[in-house]
């Protein structure tokens, strides 16, 4: 059974730790291991490690395989739980299991880390591949063939022992084709997109905020009181004939209103757009125009 592999797996890690232990009986018994494996409080954290491991870079088409594994450990886990070792007291262990768990967390730390920067090359690679065949042969994605197995093979490989067992030397059961991409490649690559898509929101958000806090906060500065805009609007209308106040009455407008001259200027300009076909001087053009 695949999942009974797994279980095999890590009990050779004890069993190299038993024998550099100068306690450890000379005949190591593999079955009393993974009973002990199973029975210790951190399996679960270590199966979930391991998991967790697996998922990172496997195709979404792929992943029920590892669900169905996952589905059939209660049969692995009871029958070596059945062992009257199980659950005994073992410092050893203990100390396996807890630096186990941690290697698998940074190993799967590592793993992300590859498919997000790393795998993105392969796939580019991929597409150039995929680009220059088309160019060259006129054969479209469509029209190739992604698969490297029979249909005989197809149904050896599925029938083998899984993804759990590590064992299996045959022929690679991901189908990549000569040039142009299968399906399982294909949803790897959209994988990787996803992941490298929702990393570039999370590294861009911040500083999408950023900017836009900056934009709204130039825009209160740039903003003018109240108090001040009336004194200009009232100037505006008595002087709407000719808006265009001179440089004594900036200077006596800036006083009153505590604004400066650039900032005076700026309110005048585009006031002078906003009302830009009322005002009577526009008009007169306007008239003598036609």
């Amino acid at each position: 059974m695949a999942f009974d592999g797994f279980v095999s797996h890590h009990s050779e890690h004890m069993q190299t730790l038993a024998f550099n232990q100068p306690s450890s009986p000379p005949n190591f018994d593999p079955a009393k291991c993974k009973a002990e494996i199973i029975g210790h409080p951190m399996y679960p954290q270590l199966l979930e490690g391991h998991v967790a491991c697996l998922r990172v870079a496997t195709p979404v088409d792929q992943l029920p395989k590892i669900d169905a594994q996952l589905a059939r450990s209660q049969y692995v886990s009871a029958k070596y739980s059945s062992s009257p070792t199980a659950g005994a007291a073992h410092h050893e262990l203990d100390h396996f299991m807890a630096n186990y768990v941690l290697l698998l967390g940074f190993f799967k730390d590592q793993l992300q880390q590859h498919v997000r920067v790393h795998a993105m090359e392969a796939v580019m690679s991929c597409w150039d591949l995929e680009q220059s065949l088309q160019s060259l042969t006129g054969v479209s994605p469509g029209e190739g063939t992604g698969a490297t197995m029979s249909d005989d093979e197809d149904e050896v490989v599925d029938n083998d022992h899984g993804l759990f067992d590590g064992s299996f030397d045959g022929i690679d059961s991901m189908g990549f084709g000569p040039l142009v991409p299968s399906e399982t490649e294909r949803s790897l690559m959209e994988h990787v997109r996803q992941e490298l898509k929702h990393e570039l929101k999370q590294g861009y958000k911040e500083k999408i905020v950023d900017v836009r806090e900056e934009i709204l906060r130039k825009r209160r500065a740039g903003k003018l009181p109240g108090d001040t805009t009336s004194i200009l609007k009232a100037w505006w209308r008595s002087h709407s004939k000719w808006p265009y106040p001179t440089e004594e009455d900036k200077a006596r407008l800036a006083q009153e209103t505590g604004l400066q001259l650039k900032q005076i200027n700026n309110w005048f300009i585009n006031q002078r757009k906003r009302n830009w076909h009322n005002t009577p001087s526009t008009s007169l053009k306007s008239k003598r125009e036609k």
